[in-house]
């Protein structure tokens, strides 16, 4: 691993932007005050080549804010993998950070709600730690959703949990 000094000597952030700088050249091939890294085609993420390894841009900017590698994974808050100005980064946990994925092969673009085609109805539901804390079912879809947030934040779970893009 690269130490901190390092990374403050050839990067700038730019919190405003969100944009790492180069502010001195690590190879010919580099311009000073260019964007540093590029966005990886299948992830989305940005990543930076530095000192003959590949960074997550979002992982590199946390260690040049804080000091330190996060401990665990970095959540892009607004969910777009290439925003990475510091107020739309967080620190979570494996777990927290699978809460919010998006949702694959639904009609429905809401995490926890599914339709019941055999009773007609729209089931919410909430697992945490592999356990059915709750699940309810509704005629209206927005009555499903309204009652699945309400849970979510008696819970104890954070604002944006659920929410997808």
């Amino acid at each position: 691993m690269i130490s901190h000094d390092v990374v403050k000597e050839y990067l700038d952030y730019d919190e405003i932007t969100g944009h790492l700088t180069w502010i001195k050249k690590p190879s010919k091939k580099t311009m000073l005050n260019s964007r540093a890294g590029s966005s990886h085609k299948s992830s989305g993420y940005r990543q930076v080549y530095f000192m003959g390894k590949t960074y997550p841009e979002h992982r590199l900017i946390w260690f040049w804010v804080h000091g330190e590698y996060p401990e665990h994974e970095i959540d892009h808050i607004n969910h777009i993998r290439d925003d990475n100005r510091l107020c739309n980064l967080r620190q979570v946990t494996h777990a927290q950070n699978c809460r919010n994925r998006t949702r694959q092969h639904t009609r429905i673009d809401e995490a926890g709600i599914w339709y019941c085609r055999r009773r007609k109805r729209y089931i919410a539901e909430i697992t945490f730690n592999q356990k059915k804390v709750f699940q309810r079912s509704f005629d209206d879809i927005d009555e499903a959703i309204s009652q699945r947030k309400a849970k979510l934040l008696e819970l104890g779970f954070h604002e944006n949990h659920g929410d997808i893009k």
